[in-house]
């Protein structure tokens, strides 16, 4: 079994409802992409202006393969093209 943990630091200045949406589709690309086993994410707490990231995705998947599979799988493509301009 393998596990990535995903992090994301938001340009200053990003909307709540632009996180709350990056959120919901990086969750739901559990649903889309078979190879993703488990998932969970969330905020990351503490001080704002001390914070490398602001939010961390911690992704389970059987194989080293199935981590490519996902990577270029299109739900995935999309959730970048999607988010990509609100990421430091």
């Amino acid at each position: 079994m393998y596990q990535r943990f995903v992090c994301f630091k938001f340009n200053d200045g990003t909307p709540p409802e632009i996180v709350a949406q990056h959120m919901a589709m990086f969750a739901a690309l559990k649903d889309a992409i078979p190879q993703i086993m488990a998932y969970s994410g969330g905020m990351v707490s503490g001080d704002e202006s001390e914070r490398k990231f602001d939010t961390a995705h911690y992704v389970t998947y059987q194989t080293e393969e199935d981590i490519d599979i996902y990577f270029h799988h299109e739900a995935h493509q999309a959730f970048i093209e999607a988010n990509k301009e609100h990421w430091e």
